[in-house]
């Protein structure tokens, strides 16, 4: 059966497993662009997908977390076929980082638990701190940069699970 927690795992596995994917493309293809926004689509749909099927069991919290997603995976995709140059810079590195920042910061407001909200607060901190980065120089984590976002996205929520459980929460 289909939880709340399960659901958790496969929002961390998927964006970890994404972001490590969009490095190695972006570190073995000079026009990678496709390939991204395909591994993070089908990567993405997985969650989404798997949220719309948990339904009303899905918490407000969740249903945040997909509608961003979609919307910034959406984003990401007009300004690839528009070839909107002046906005990939900010939509393919630092939009993430500012994604990540303000939804691990509504996240670590909402859930309960002082490990819990600890979690997102500095997952959130890590991710203004990535965008600030990211908007004075693109190119400064060059080669590692969606490496730090998979540390920083997908592993809070990977390692919420433990959280989670100690905490008392089944589902």
């Amino acid at each position: 059966m289909l939880t709340r927690q399960s659901l958790l795992l496969w929002w961390g596995l998927t964006v970890t497993v994404a972001y490590l994917i969009t490095q190695y493309i972006g570190n073995t293809m000079e026009k990678g662009h496709a390939a991204v926004l395909w591994t993070w689509g089908v990567a993405m749909a997985i969650p989404v997908l798997l949220t719309v099927l948990l339904g009303r069991r899905a918490n407000a919290l969740i249903w945040v977390w997909a509608i961003i997603t979609v919307l910034a995976t959406l984003q990401n995709v007009w300004v690839h076929l528009t070839q909107a140059k002046t906005l990939m810079p900010l939509s393919y590195h630092t939009l993430w980082f500012a994604f990540g920042a303000a939804g691990f910061g509504y996240t670590a407001a909402v859930v309960d638990g002082a490990p819990r909200k600890r979690l997102y607060a500095v997952a959130a901190a890590l991710h203004v701190v990535g965008a600030v980065i990211t908007l004075i120089d693109k190119d400064l984590m060059k080669g590692y940069e969606y490496v730090v976002l998979a540390l920083i996205q997908g592993v809070p929520m990977l390692l919420d699970l433990p959280l989670r459980r100690r905490a008392g929460h089944a589902d």
